[in-house]
Formats: structure tokens, C-alpha cells, sequence
């Protein structure tokens, strides 16, 4: 779905996407198996251009993540991202595409208060987003690749119900979405259950290019933070020995769902 990532989840995504998940507090350290280390994701393709309509990633698009602690349950959000889909109408089955979650705009809303601009600190330090008070583009974003769909209610868009919604004719398919999600460098294998609404102006056809599409999850991907060597560090990046105090408010999970929009991409972009 789009460009190559740099070293750069998931949440789930994707995850992301993705993946904002690794948040502002992780995990015990104990025996923990590494997620390979990966530097990007390559781009699935349609198994024919032809009928392939393509879509950009607003730029709004959002993920909320969970992260239950023992003493704090971290709340989080994103609220950029960037990417593509290339979506066949005939074969909603060979939906492919690329999500690109952008980590420097996670922020949490745990306590409601001044606390959660120094949680938002530490966070985006532990995934390495920011070091030294800079954005780093190796770990700015969390990737979600999608390689196969089913498991889809309704696989031609023509035969899905629609549903009056205000001025817009509304098709809703629910699928399972298949696909490699890499954040902080580490890449993982993870499912999605969404729903994806077709959005069109009342009365197009069914074979007319949607005016925007929404995915939006049906259950929470869930990205396991030691996977992802998320850990402590200092404002410099330095890896810093686990507390008492730590772990006793780290989350071990980060449990991530999806509010995307795409819309349709510039003629030129296809």
C-alpha cells in the first residue's frame, strides 16, 4: 500500500496501524523472543491492474491504543498517517496496500492531566520517535502490509446491500485482513477483523469509484511490546535497567484499533 519503511507498530496497525502500540510503558524484562529485525516492508500487489481502483490514506486517519497495567491502564491515540490501497470491485479479495502509522503524533490521555504530556515524553522516547528532542525518521512510524484478505461477507462490491446514509449510498463488507506489521524495527505477522464501508454519492452504480472508504476494527489487534524490544530509555536513546516502580504500572500488550479513511488517489499517483 505504500512507500518502503524506514527502520522504523502496530498497533495494530497497523498497524497499523499499527501499532502505535508501543507506548509510554512496557514490559518485565524477562527471556523475550525478538520479532525479526526488518528496515521495511515491501508493497503486495493486485493479481491484475486491471478493475484496480486506488486510494490514498487521509492524512487524519486515526488508531487508539490500550495498554492495561497493574497500577495504570495507559490510553493513547494517533492521529496521522499516510498510505495507500489498491481495492478490486469484482474481488474485494484482492484489496492490497501499505498503512503507514506516524508515531510522532502519539499522545496519551491516561490521568486527564499535565501527567499525560510526561507519559506522551517517555512514550515516544521509548519507541525512539523522538531522541534528543528530535523526531527520528528511522522509528517514525509503524507499517501494516496487507498480503491476503477473506473470510469477507460479500466479495463483489455490485452485490453487497446498501444502506441510505444521509446523501451517501453506504456498502459494509466485514473481513479478515492479513499482513507483516514492523514497528521500532521488528516485524510480526498480525490479523485485522474490520468492517470496510463504501461511501458513494445516493444513486451511483455499484461500478463507479467509492467517494471514501472507512476501515474500522471489529476487534483489537494486539502487539506484545516485548516483540518489539520497546523498552526504557533516556531523552538520548540510552536503554535504561527496568524499576520496581516501572514495572509495577508497565503494560505487556498494547491492544490497538483502527479508524482509517481512504480516498480516492490523484490521477497521477495511479
Amino acid at each position: 500500500m505504500l512507500s518502503p519503511r524506514v527502520r522504523p507498530s502496530s498497533g495494530v496497525a497497523a498497524i497499523l496501524l499499527v501499532a502505535a502500540g508501543g507506548s509510554g510503558c512496557s514490559r518485565k524484562e524477562d527471556s523475550a523472543t525478538l520479532a525479526p529485525a526488518a528496515s521495511a516492508l515491501a508493497a503486495s500487489k493486485t493479481e491484475s491492474a486491471a478493475g484496480t481502483w486506488h486510494f490514498t490514506i487521509d492524512p487524519k486517519s486515526a488508531t487508539h491504543v490500550d495498554m492495561p497495567g497493574v497500577k495504570e491502564h495507559i490510553k493513547a491515540d494517533t492521529t496521522a498517517a499516510t498510505g495507500s490501497l489498491d481495492i478490486v470491485a469484482k474481488d474485494l479479495t484482492q484489496t492490497r496496500g501499505l498503512v503507514r502509522i506516524d508515531l510522532a503524533s502519539f499522545s496519551t490521555h491516561t490521568f486527564g492531566n499535565g501527567d499525560d504530556a510526561t507519559q506522551t515524553e517517555h512514550a515516544r522516547t521509548w519507541l525512539e520517535v523522538e531522541v534528543g528532542g528530535k523526531v527520528n525518521s528511522e522509528m517514525r512510524y509503524a507499517d501494516f502490509a496487507i498480503r491476503s484478505v477473506d473470510g469477507i461477507s460479500v466479495a463483489d462490491l455490485s452485490k453487497v446491500a446498501v444502506i441510505q446514509d444521509g446523501q451517501d449510498d453506504v456498502r459494509t463488507v466485514t473481513a479478515t485482513v492479513h499482513g507483516d506489521i514492523l514497528v521500532h524495527g521488528h516485524k510480526a505477522q498480525k490479523d485485522a477483523l474490520v468492517d470496510i464501508a463504501f461511501r458513494a454519492p445516493s444513486g451511483s452504480s455499484p461500478d463507479e469509484r467509492p467517494a471514501r472508504v472507512t476501515i474500522k476494527s471489529k476487534e483489537p489487534i494486539r502487539l506484545v511490546l516485548k516483540e518489539l524490544d520497546v523498552r526504557p530509555r533516556d531523552p538520548a536513546g540510552q536503554i535504561l535497567d527496568w524499576t520496581t516502580r516501572l514495572i509495577s504500572k508497565v503494560a505487556e500488550t498494547a491492544d490497538v484499533t483502527v479508524d482509517l479513511t481512504a480516498v480516492p488517489a490523484p490521477a497521477t499517483a495511479m
